[in-house]
């Protein structure tokens, strides 16, 4: 899904010329810190050098990853999410570390809103240089965005030879957040509105279980459609056959233990609030999104590329309790 975003606070970069040379300075500074790997020892991880808004008592971080070709899509999820964000990008070579670096700079002065509230991790095999990152490219705001967009269009997260280790990336997104409670989706993946402060008040309500994931249910929808309001205008789109349950078509055993058409026929009394609706075991195979504690089990790093990575981490759990929020 995707949602349109506001960018009536993007400025000239010209004008913000010593902002840029400090920023310039961070980036150079973390690149030439003392190298940190992942556990195998494959991958560098850099800490992009700028700190996000605290987190609070009883937030939810949501964790994303994506590769350089796909980071343009990580702006409509930061503007759609209200809490903190964790995001890791993997890098494969010196060019995409040139072409990264530069466009969260250009973000950093363009879109600052988009960054306010996210820590961003770069992953990149150890035999990568870094010597690309003293240099940086001039660009208007206007300008760089759509050539950023333009340039990886048709570029796919498994086109490369590398391949490409999602299940890594997310648990090193993971380890960068610091809320209670996690909600791992992918990056094209937009969240309802609202749905980051009605799960903080839903948890004043029901204590936390470690072994306790909170389903979301996610939904397909047609591209140029909007996105629906609340949960009564889901299912209205839904019974148009605008939004379709997530999967639906492609590998609807992955999803089908969420139980949609049981969801579909709830009846809430509280529609804007989200309560528990029912439990449902788990099930092999199934892949459902969910918000779960922080100190949740981690993905299996051994699984790259396409295909049952996030089932890695899912088949741990005893059961889930799906949400009724849309």
């Amino acid at each position: 899904m995707f949602m349109l975003h506001s960018t009536s606070d993007i400025r000239s970069l010209t004008s913000d010329s010593h902002n840029l040379i400090e920023m310039r300075t961070s980036v150079n500074d973390a690149f030439r810190a003392p190298v940190l790997t992942d556990s195998s020892g494959e991958y560098r991880i850099v800490k992009w050098p700028f700190i996000p808004a605290p987190v609070l008592f009883g937030d939810t971080t949501l964790i994303s990853q994506c590769s350089v070709s796909r980071l343009h899509e990580f702006v409509d999820l930061s503007f759609a999410w209200d809490g903190p964000i964790s995001l890791a990008v993997f890098v494969q070579s010196s060019s995409s570390l040139f072409t990264v670096v530069n466009y969260l700079l250009n973000l950093q002065l363009c879109l600052p809103h988009a960054l306010r509230k996210v820590s961003v991790q770069l992953v990149m095999p150890l035999s990568s240089s870094v010597d690309c990152c003293t240099e940086f490219v001039d660009a208007s705001c206007s300008k760089f965005f759509s050539k950023f967009d333009e340039h990886w269009a048709d570029v796919r997260n498994y086109d490369s030879t590398i391949d490409y280790p999602n299940n890594l990336l997310r648990n090193i997104a993971i380890d960068a957040a610091m809320s209670d409670y996690i909600f791992v989706v992918d990056v094209d993946m937009i969240p309802s509105s609202g749905l980051f402060h009605q799960f903080r008040e839903f948890t004043v309500k029901w204590p936390s279980d470690r072994k306790v994931a909170y389903v979301v249910p996610v939904f397909e929808m047609q591209v140029k459609s909007e996105m629906p309001l609340d949960r009564n205008e889901l299912l209205q789109m839904w019974d148009h056959g605008i939004i379709q349950p997530f999967y639906r078509k492609l590998c609807w055993k992955c999803q089908r233990y969420t139980d949609y058409d049981m969801w579909h026929n709830l009846k809430l009394k509280h529609a804007a609030e989200i309560n528990i609706a029912y439990v449902v075991e788990y099930h092999d195979p199934w892949e459902p999104y969910y918000i779960v504690d922080q100190k949740a089990p981690k993905y299996d790093i051994k699984f790259k590329n396409y295909g049952f990575n996030r089932i890695s981490q899912v088949c741990k759990y005893l059961y889930f309790v799906l949400t009724a929020s849309v």
